[in-house]
């Protein structure tokens, strides 16, 4: 069950649309995703992981380098590079 979930959610179909098929909660599927290793989209990152990011921009890291490392892509809103 969960490596068809997983697979629905890669291929692009919402949590709540896959967890209403399989009977469960939303929530319950998140966290058995997370469980699992799968970052969900949409996902912040914690606190943890912001330390980590800012060593390694310190460290001379790229952006696009220390969130391919950490897991998060990198991107930057038209408006704040203005």
């Amino acid at each position: 069950m969960l490596d068809e979930a997983e697979r629905r959610y890669w291929s692009g179909e919402i949590l709540r649309l896959i967890a209403g098929d399989l009977g469960v909660s939303r929530q319950r599927l998140a966290e058995r995703l997370r469980d699992r290793g799968v970052r969900l989209r949409g996902e912040q990152p914690s606190p943890e992981q912001v330390l980590e990011m800012c060593r390694r921009c310190e460290q001379g890291e790229s952006l696009a380098r220390v969130g391919a490392k950490v897991g998060f892509n990198v991107s930057i809103r038209a408006s704040e590079g203005r």
